[in-house]
Parts: C-alpha cells; structure tokens; sequence
C-alpha cells in the first residue's frame, strides 16, 4: 500500500515532500504508524520545519518579513541570514507570496525563480487569449469566465475558489472583495507557449512542445479554449512520455472517429472507397453504433462476416462509448 510523501527503504519510513521545486526530507521512522503521525502534523503546518513540528532549532526553516521601504514598497528581510533583503514589491499580496515561498529555499535563494512561482500562484486559473484579448478564468477544467479587465477577472477568480464555483454562493457573499490596484500588479505572464494559431487548418490551435531537439504535435483543436486545457494538463504531468502518447492518441480518437462513416438521408453509412468504388458494410440510425462497427471493422481488417457479432456486443455489452469529445473529458487518462 501507497502513502503519500512515505516512502519505505531498508526498514525505515522516510518523509519526502517536494515543495516549489524543493525536494526536503523530513527524517525517518521506524514505525510506519509514526511516520504518518509526522506527515499529518506537517501537513497541518504548511510542512515548515519548526518547534511545533518537532525539529530541532538547526533545522528550523527561516523566518521572514515583510516591512515597508522609503518608497511605501514591500520588502521581503531575513534578519538571521544577514539581513537579507528581497524585493521591492509594489503588492503585498505579491509580497505576502513571495513570503510564503521563500522558507522551502533553506540553503540556495533563487530569487528569480521564487518571483516566476508566486506570479504563478498569484495569477492561478488565469490564463490570456492573445487572439481576442481577453482574460480567462478556467477551474476544475472548465471556462467560468471571460473579461477584458484583469482586476475584474482577479476578483472573479477569488469568489470562484472562495465559494467552489458555486454561483448562488458567490452571488450572495456578504463579505468584501480584495481590492487590486492595477498599478501595483506583478507583470502578468501572457506569452502563450506551447500553442500555435493555424488558420489553414480546420483544427486551428495545434499544440506542440519543443523535447530536446524535436519539436512534436500534441494535436489540433477546434478552440483555443480546449488547446489550454489539453496544454495545460500536459503541463501538469511534466509533458512525460505516457501523458503525451496518451493525449495524441485521444485526439486522434477524436479527430477520425467518424472517418468512414457518412450521412445520408438521415441514416449512418459505413463504408469504403477503394479504386473509386464505395463499399458499403451496414447502415444505422444510430451514430454510435455506426462508430462502434466501424472501428470493429478496422481493427478486424474489414470483415464484413462479422458485423452481426459486432451489433450484439454493442447491445449485449451495453456498450458506452470510449470516445473523447471536445471538452474536458479529453483530460481522462486511461489507467
């Protein structure tokens, strides 16, 4: 059995938690029961390495915070590493982020990198459409938003995660809005990456990713809507090798699963062209039942003996489809 950040080595119970790019140990344990004690009590503690968490003072994550400069901008200081200072900060939203993410630095500060994570954080389920200058608000998979002003779709996108979308909640809240300064707002990231506009293609967005020294196709969508989703979850997998041979093979799914299927006079005919002679291989009112045969069909090198087996599996079976359509069920893995 599976626990989460414990892994088991030579007898022990090892706590391990990657956070914002840090890989920290916890220690071990030599009872898996006391192991899991520990990882409750950390998760309940933002896994900071303290006094309540039990650890010794050398291994007490930093402390830091946030004060105002001559300028009425926040800095981020560290009095114990010298004084170090990071910033300055026109938000101390941005500031308070910055804040959070520094303590899982515990020997290198990678500033920069630390900024890039808390822009991310900040701007969470925005993302920018380019092609029609809007701003978009995508949660749990789907488009709850769209607004041309970004302060708007800041403050849209915290009632969403307040209240979990719910909308009869959100339009009731009684309680007040963080109020964002478009002035003092961190650059908001709008180069869009891994998505190309095609307008020769009837899938307009292509989805592609540069690996090493090959630059591969994820797919083509017919929205730019779905391309950042599908980029967006390969994103959220690592762009690993199963993820994207999985979503390939879905598109492709998605893209063909009609091929060899046309209507006429409201029936579903499957069917081939070969030497410019159509073959007809059955007939259907019914789209996903054609679907079904036909890719049967394929796969049985089109033997048309055995398309009377193929409609009993569908109805015998009761048979759902397996096809992915144009939305977020796209994002389903096959386990």
């Amino acid at each position: 059995m599976k626990y989460n950040n414990i892994y088991k080595k030579r007898n022990r119970y090892y706590i391990q938690k990657t956070i914002y790019n840090q890989k920290i140990e916890y220690g071990s344990f030599s009872r898996l029961d006391d192991a899991i004690k520990q990882r409750d009590k950390l998760i309940k503690y933002d896994w900071i390495k303290c006094k309540t968490t039990g650890y010794p003072k050398r291994e007490h994550f930093p402390k830091y915070h946030i004060r105002k400069d001559e300028e009425e901008k926040y800095i981020i200081i560290n009095k114990k590493r010298g004084g170090m200072i990071y910033g300055s900060y026109k938000s101390y939203k941005y500031a308070k982020l910055v804040k959070k993410i520094l303590p899982y630095y515990t020997t290198k500060v990678d500033i920069k990198l630390i900024e890039k994570q808390a822009v991310k954080e900040f701007y969470k389920y925005i993302s920018y459409n380019k092609i029609n200058n809007r701003y978009y608000i995508y949660y749990k998979g789907y488009v709850l938003g769209t607004y041309a002003n970004l302060v708007t779709a800041l403050q849209e996108r915290d009632l969403i995660v307040k209240y979990d979308g719910n909308e009869e909640l959100m339009c009731e809240d009684p309680t007040s809005i963080y109020t964002y300064d478009k002035s003092k707002l961190p650059p908001f990231p709008k180069k869009i990456e891994n998505i190309v506009y095609e307008n020769t293609y009837k899938n307009k967005y292509r989805v592609r990713k540069q690996i090493r020294n090959n630059t591969i196709t994820i797919g083509r969508y017919p929205t730019y809507n779905l391309a950042v989703l599908i980029r967006d979850y390969l994103a959220k997998n690592g762009w690993n090798e199963k993820t994207i041979k999985h979503v390939t093979k879905v598109t492709e799914t998605i893209q063909k699963r009609n091929k060899n299927i046309h209507k006429r006079n409201g029936k579903y005919y499957v069917e081939t062209m070969k030497n410019g002679k159509i073959r007809i291989y059955a007939c259907y009112d019914n789209l996903e039942l054609a679907r079904y045969v036909k890719q049967n069909l394929k796969e049985d090198n089109w033997k048309k003996k055995n398309i009377t087996k193929y409609e009993e599996n569908y109805y015998h079976l009761g048979y759902k489809p397996l096809y992915y359509y144009d939305d977020t069920d796209f994002l389903k893995e096959e386990s």
